[in-house]
């Protein structure tokens, strides 16, 4: 099993991605730190790893609470007495207009996608260095490129982006690998949690057609297994924005301001 007896921390853990990875690592005989807001959820999908006998542990934490980064860090290591890799995977996403958005939703978002999620990493990298371990960040391919309706979290994904390959530059000489994920459309709960969603808007929503979350799941683990830098998983629509961005913003804002972006 590829990662027998690591110490994998998962923030977000209690759904979606989280949870699909969480079991994921599990499986492969990993010592799984489950974290998100929801206790009961935690323990939901601790309940539902198929490797009963590999030691898992529930650690509630908010990561808009980021001045409680150390606090929360101190407690993870306390629980196997190392952490290998940080998945920083908590965050919520949009599906409104900025004029439609008010600031203080905004600021939430940014707080919890971007901010919460530096505070974190900060915490944990003397130990992450120790180890030479990981630190895994999901962003988003809007890290890369830009639609209507998501104003904030093109905003926080594109902090990520570039705060993690940085940080990748940093940490080359201490053994230590960045590996950022960009999701495309993946079908899970996103949609419903997003700022400004609506039924209408969840039920039609493009989330629904993608990839499974144990299929972005697998992907994941081969990526953070192999130490890769940048990965994209998702569908090819996606993948061709991002290419058709990179070589033209022009051409891509074009091609991408009357496509269903929700």
């Amino acid at each position: 099993m590829r990662f027998k007896d690591k110490i994998i921390w998962i923030t977000g853990a209690s759904s979606g991605l989280g949870e699909a990875m969480a079991k994921g690592f599990n499986a492969e005989g990993a010592k799984v730190i489950l974290s998100s807001r929801n206790r009961d959820a935690l323990i939901r999908v601790q309940e539902n790893f198929i490797n009963k006998q590999v030691p898992s542990i529930v650690l509630p934490f908010d990561v808009q609470q980021y001045n409680d980064a150390e606090v929360i860090v101190k407690e993870a290591l306390n629980c196997f007495g190392k952490i290998d890799v940080l998945i920083n995977n908590a965050g919520i996403s949009q599906r409104s207009l900025s004029i439609d958005t008010p600031f203080k939703d905004e600021l939430k978002l940014i707080e919890i996608d971007l901010i919460g999620t530096l505070a974190l990493t900060k915490a944990v990298l003397p130990e992450i260095i120790k180890q030479k371990g990981q630190i895994v960040v999901i962003s988003s391919v809007m890290g890369k490129v830009n639609t209507k309706y998501r104003t904030a979290y093109a905003a926080a994904k594109h902090g990520l982006v570039g705060y993690f390959e940085s940080l990748r530059l940093e940490l080359e000489g201490e053994g230590v690998n960045v590996c950022n994920i960009m999701p495309g459309f993946i079908a899970t709960n996103i949609t419903i949690n997003a700022i400004g969603s609506t039924a209408e808007i969840a039920k039609n929503s493009q989330n629904n057609l993608g990839l499974s979350a144990e299929a972005f799941a697998t992907k994941a683990l081969s990526a953070i297994y192999k130490r890769k830098g940048n990965v994209y998983i998702g569908g090819i629509k996606e993948k061709i924005g991002m290419l058709l961005k990179r070589l033209s913003p022009a051409l891509f804002d074009k091609f991408i301001k009357n496509k269903k972006v929700t």
